[in-house]
């Protein structure tokens, strides 16, 4: 004999009548140290990776040997000006608490958010919604930031505020509205270079030049690059349904295989403008061999 299924409501009920409990499940919260993602008015998603304290600790170290550097330089320079009196020491003082105020506050003001301490570590301060700091955010951050360790080297409020904030935020942090990101650097790569008779029958099918979508490029970069990696069927497998829409949009015979589609696509959208020059040279005998 068939039963209806309970509704979910009657359902509910039913378990809480028999004295089972119902534990739902609460949202979900991004882990601590990972990323942070801001969403744009243009609806686009920006992934930011948060710099730990490990990482910035190390930057503040350097920043702190460059402007002891700083400092001891400006002071042998007010002496000889002097000529070793006392009437240095005046001025002297007053470049020390210039540079000791002014410095981190100018270089992430004029340098987009970086110090040379947070330069050579690759991390950057930037707004909480993902652009680049102004100047008041600058000079803000890092007034306030004199607050999470008066005494050099105990910097308990400022590490407590970073893991008690979900976003490695220090004191100067949440009054700026800043947040501390690590810098993807690209290394560049040069253009590999694919050739066969099967990949030079196919070019002419194609269109000299293809402008293909940002995302469209990096991926079939990123399998030319790694192509001679796998075996030829796990190359065919990999690159079957990327060369679908290919074989579509330029009327390819499915017979051509997806590792040839893809080289050949590479090709043009990489090397267009570079290879037929060369090749109407050495057709003409100009290029030196």
């Amino acid at each position: 004999m068939l039963t209806k299924p309970l509704q979910p409501a009657r359902r509910l009920s039913t378990l809480r009548e028999k004295g089972m409990s119902i534990v739902r499940p609460g949202p979900r919260s991004e882990p601590l140290d990972c990323v942070v993602r801001v969403v744009t008015p243009e609806r686009i998603t920006l992934v930011l990776p948060l710099a730990g304290p490990a990482r910035r600790f190390v930057a503040y170290l350097l920043d702190q040997m460059l402007l002891a550097a700083l400092i001891l330089i400006a002071f042998l320079a007010l002496l000889v000006v002097a000529m070793g009196s006392v009437a240095g020491l005046g001025p002297g003082l007053l470049a020390y608490f210039v540079l000791v105020w002014g410095y981190g506050a100018f270089c992430e003001g004029v340098f987009d958010g970086q110090t040379l301490g947070k330069y050579a570590l690759g991390i950057r301060v930037v707004s909480e919604n993902g652009v680049a700091i102004t100047g008041a955010q600058a000079v803000l951050r890092n007034l306030v930031g004199t607050a999470d360790g008066l005494v050099p080297f105990c910097f308990l409020v400022g590490l407590a505020s970073m893991i008690l904030s979900g976003r490695f935020q220090r004191v100067g942090d949440l009054a700026a509205g800043t947040i501390v990101v690590i810098e993807e650097r690209r290394v560049s790569r040069p253009i590999a270079r694919v050739s066969s008779a099967e990949i030079a029958a196919l070019l002419p099918w194609l269109p000299r030049r293809i402008a293909a979508g940002s995302k469209l490029a990096r991926v079939v970069s990123d399998y030319v690059d790694q192509r001679r990696r796998f075996t030829p069927p796990r190359r065919a497998e990999m690159a079957e349904h990327l060369a679908r829409p290919i074989r579509a949009r330029y009327a390819i015979s499915g017979q051509v295989p997806a590792d040839v589609v893809l080289c050949a696509f590479y090709d043009r959208v990489f090397l267009g403008d570079l290879v037929e020059p060369q090749k109407q040279k050495q057709q003409q005998g100009v290029l030196d061999p």
